[in-house]
């Protein structure tokens, strides 16, 4: 029962990172206080906002995809040895890809022009 916890958990948390992926990657992803990187530097403006999401999308996406493809596999073969493996494998390669994703970010940001980056 545990491993269907587990790749379950691990599936749905990737696919929801590959769907914020997609959002911030299309622009579609409106500031908001819930999903997204929420800093202070990426909520300055509206197009520092967009601009961090959208630089941030391809680690998302890779991050997302691994840790969907683990739960999946997870859900295949349960939490024997190699599946506990594959699940701290797409739990860690999960939020590294948030960690790396944060940074691509606020670099973007920073890039910016001073008039749409008041927190330069």
């Amino acid at each position: 029962m545990s491993g269907l916890v587990v790749g379950l958990l691990l599936l749905l948390m990737g696919a929801a990172e590959l769907w914020v992926c997609w959002l911030g990657s299309q622009r579609r992803l409106a500031p908001n206080g819930v999903v997204g990187i929420r800093l202070e530097a990426t909520r300055s403006s509206e197009e520092a906002w967009y601009t961090a999401h959208e630089s941030a999308a391809a680690p998302l996406g890779i991050g997302g995809g691994i840790a969907a493809a683990c739960g999946a596999a997870v859900l295949l073969t349960g939490l024997d040895v190699v599946g506990v493996g594959v699940a701290a494998l797409g739990f860690v390669v999960l939020l590294s890809a948030v960690s790396v994703a944060t940074v691509v970010a606020l670099r973007a940001v920073r890039a910016l022009p001073e008039q749409n980056n008041e927190s330069g």
